[in-house]
C-alpha cells in the first residue's frame, strides 16, 4: 500500500469559495497550439495542482488538470513513468491553457478553480473551470493533435455573475461534455451540455427551497434559512441518465438529481442532521454509491441504492473524516479515499464482505492529500494529489 500524508483546514477551502466574486465581462473562444513534448527534464517551479482533476489518454497516459496559483490560470500536464536508480518516478510535461498572459504581457484574469478533466474516445481532452474574474463557467477543449480552444459555458444568473463554482463534468454518448455546477449568485444547481459545436443555455436543475428548523422547544423565533443549494456538485452519466450527487446548505442534506435532457427529478438522500457535502457519486452494476461527509458528527457515510431506496451506512466515526471523498472500485469492492482533519492525513477505506476495511495512507510528516484524486487505468489504481510542502502535485499507483 502506498502511503500519504496532511490535508489543508477543508473549512477554509469551502469558506473561500464562497467568497468567490466575478463580473459579467465576456471574453470571445480563443485558440492556442500546445508545445511540443519535451524529453528532457522540464524545470517547472510554479505552484501548481490545485483543482486537481485526473484522466488518461486512450494509450493510458495520465493527464491532469489543475490551477497554476503562481499564474492564477489553467494548465494541463502529460505523465511519464521514469526509471530512476531503481526506482520509478512521474515526469510531467506541462501545457499552458487559459489565464496565462499572452506575448504582449496582457494577463485575461484568473481562471482554471475548480477543474474537471475528461478525455473522450478520440483522445478529445475535455476541461471545465471557473474563470474566478469575471464569475462564469468556462470550457477548454485539446483537439487530439494538441491545439487547444478555450470558451465560455455558462455565464451566471445574478449581478454580479459567480457562477462555475464546484463544476463536475462528464462525457455524454456522443463523447460531448455535460457539466454541473454552482451558482453562488443565486445559490441554486446549473447543468449545461454542449451541442456539437457549442454549449447550449444552462439548465435550472434545483432552486432549493428556504427552511425553517424544527423547534423542540416550540420557540416561534427560529429563523429561516434563505434557499440555498447545489455546492460540492459531482454528475456522472450512467445508461443515458445523469445523476448529480450535491449538498442542501440550507437544510443541511444530501440531494441528488437525475434525468436528462434538461428534465430531472430531485430528492433528499440523507438528511439525519448536517450531512452532504463532499459527495463524489459513482454507478457500478446498476447501483448508485455516494460517498460524503457527516457535518454534524466530522463522520465519512456512504449510501447505495437508487432513486427513492437506500441503505446508508457510517464508515469512519473518528474524529473530523469524511472532506473530499472520492468513491471508486478497487477490484471487485467498493473503497473511497478522504481526508482525516483531525490527524491531517489521507484515509483509504474499503467494503469487504465482513464489512468497512480502514487505514491510514500515511507514514511520513508532510501535507498530502489535499485535492486528492483517484484514476483508474486497466487495472492499475493511482491517487494523485497536491502536495503542499512541495506546491506541486504527487501521483504513485495505489498497491
Amino acid at each position: 500500500m502506498i502511503h500519504l500524508s496532511r490535508v489543508q483546514n477543508w473549512a477554509s477551502w469551502a469558506v473561500m469559495a464562497a467568497l468567490l466574486q466575478g463580473c459579467n465581462a465576456c471574453q470571445s473562444e480563443t485558440s492556442l497550439v500546445a508545445p511540443e513534448p519535451n524529453d528532457e527534464e522540464e524545470v517547472f517551479d510554479h505552484n501548481w495542482g490545485r483543482y486537481l482533476s485526473l484522466s488518461a489518454m486512450t494509450d493510458g497516459t495520465p493527464v491532469l488538470s489543475y490551477y497554476d496559483q503562481t499564474k492564477t490560470a489553467l494548465g494541463f500536464a502529460r505523465g511519464t513513468l521514469h526509471e530512476e536508480e531503481g526506482s520509478q518516478t512521474w515526469k510531467w510535461t506541462h501545457e499552458e491553457v487559459d489565464g496565462y498572459a499572452d506575448e504582449t504581457g496582457l494577463d485575461t484574469g484568473d481562471r482554471g478553480r475548480f477543474t474537471s478533466l475528461k478525455v473522450a474516445a478520440d483522445d478529445t481532452a475535455w476541461v471545465a473551470y471557473q474563470d474566478t474574474t469575471n464569475g462564469s463557467l468556462r470550457y477548454a477543449q485539446r483537439a487530439s493533435d494538441g491545439t487547444w480552444t478555450t470558451g465560455i459555458a455558462a455565464s451566471g444568473h445574478s449581478t454580479p455573475s459567480n457562477t462555475g463554482l464546484w463544476a463536475s463534468m462528464a462525457l455524454d454518448a456522443d463523447g460531448y461534455p455535460v457539466i454541473a455546477h454552482y451558482d453562488a449568485g443565486t445559490g441554486e444547481l446549473y447543468i449545461v451540455h454542449y451541442a456539437g459545436a457549442a454549449f447550449g443555455p444552462a439548465v435550472l436543475v434545483d432552486s432549493g427551497e428556504d427552511y425553517t428548523p424544527a423547534s423542540d422547544t416550540g420557540d416561534s423565533t427560529v429563523e429561516t434559512v434563505p434557499a440555498d443549494v447545489g455546492q460540492f456538485a459531482s454528475l456522472v452519466i450512467a445508461g443515458g441518465v445523469e445523476y448529480i450527487a450535491y449538498y442542501d446548505a440550507a437544510a443541511g442534506s444530501l440531494k441528488l438529481a437525475y434525468g436528462s435532457s434538461g428534465t430531472y427529478t430531485t430528492e433528499v438522500v440523507d438528511d439525519a442532521g448536517d450531512v452532504g457535502q463532499w459527495p463524489d457519486i459513482m454507478v457500478a452494476n446498476g447501483t448508485i454509491h455516494i460517498t460524503y461527509q457527516d457535518v454534524d458528527n466530522q463522520d465519512l457515510k456512504y449510501a447505495a441504492g437508487e432513486p427513492g431506496s437506500w441503505t446508508i451506512e457510517t464508515v469512519d466515526d473518528e474524529k473530523m473524516r469524511g472532506a473530499d471523498s472520492e468513491v471508486f472500485l478497487y477490484g471487485s469492492y467498493i473503497a473511497t479515499i478522504y481526508a482525516d482533519g483531525y490527524e491531517n492525513d489521507l484515509r483509504f477505506a474499503w467494503r469487504s464482505d465482513s464489512g468497512w476495511q480502514l487505514e491510514n495512507l500515511t507514514t511520513d510528516v508532510g501535507a498530502y492529500g489535499f485535492y486528492n484524486e483517484v484514476l483508474t487505468v486497466e487495472d492499475e489504481t493511482y491517487v494523485g494529489c497536491y502536495l503542499r510542502p512541495d506546491q506541486a502535485v504527487w501521483f504513485q499507483a495505489l498497491d
